[in-house]
């Protein structure tokens, strides 16, 4: 990772963030947006898509000791010091989820972005359509970012059968099953990009490694997100 590529990537989110904040402020100009004439993210419409996807998550009895498992973090005081630094990138992921939820809507997809990461087995997957959930799934994989997670290589890569998703190709029911015109034209990269802020935002705000000092914990979560983000990139503006 080089200090110019920090930089630029810095200087990318900045645009993306101010990009996406004036969108939410601008009037909309349709009733009933379709997956060709969605702004770049949903705003109230795709609010109140993935909140309902979400509840079949908090809904579903059959994954209890996993609601279970997250919401006792979600009390820590070591999450609410998270949620309160990582504000503006909960949000961010939540815009990002809004609208996907709304593309899939329209979409003739059979997998969705919850379903891939969840399995069809249960509504767990709906989990990952809000941000201050998934930070709370964060904190349980990484023990409260004391420990390094696996860095996948590439997310992207996990949906479409590419080498940076090695590490979890066994343990996803549908990985490499995603072709390139799904994940680009249903924006799950934004996600995947908000996902990427939020844990580098969580592990400034609160890692404390067990193994090694906090600034390589950050510099490794940091250089993570740059590589798959440019991954992501790569495939949705590569013919």
């Amino acid at each position: 990772e080089t200090s110019s590529s920090s930089l630029r990537q810095v200087a990318a989110d900045a645009a993306a963030f101010l990009r996406i904040e004036h969108k939410h402020h601008s009037t909309p100009t349709v009733d009933a947006p379709t997956a060709t004439d969605l702004p770049r993210f949903g705003g109230e419409q795709g609010n109140a898509c993935r909140r309902a996807a979400l509840e079949k998550f908090k809904n579903d009895e059959s994954i209890q000791v996993k609601k279970d498992s997250l919401l006792a973090i979600m009390a820590t005081d070591l999450y609410h010091t998270a949620v309160e630094r990582c504000g503006p990138e909960i949000q961010m992921y939540d815009r990002a989820s809004g609208l996907v939820c709304l593309l899939e809507e329209e979409s003739s997809y059979n997998t969705t972005y919850a379903s891939f990461w969840g399995g069809d087995n249960s509504d767990y997957g709906y989990v990952y359509y809000d941000g201050a959930y998934d930070l709370a799934t964060m904190m349980e994989y990484t023990l409260s970012f004391t420990v390094l997670s696996s860095n996948v290589g590439c997310l992207a890569d996990c949906y479409l059968g590419g080498d940076g998703c090695t590490e979890l190709e066994n343990w996803l029911t549908y990985s490499g099953t995603i072709c390139k015109e799904q994940f680009c034209s249903l924006k799950w990269g934004e996600i995947d990009e908000a996902y990427h802020a939020l844990r580098v935002c969580a592990a400034k705000t609160i890692a404390q490694p067990t193994d090694g000092d906090k600034d390589e914990y950050v510099s490794a979560t940091h250089s993570n997100q740059v590589t798959s983000n440019l991954c992501a990139f790569n495939y949705c503006t590569s013919n």
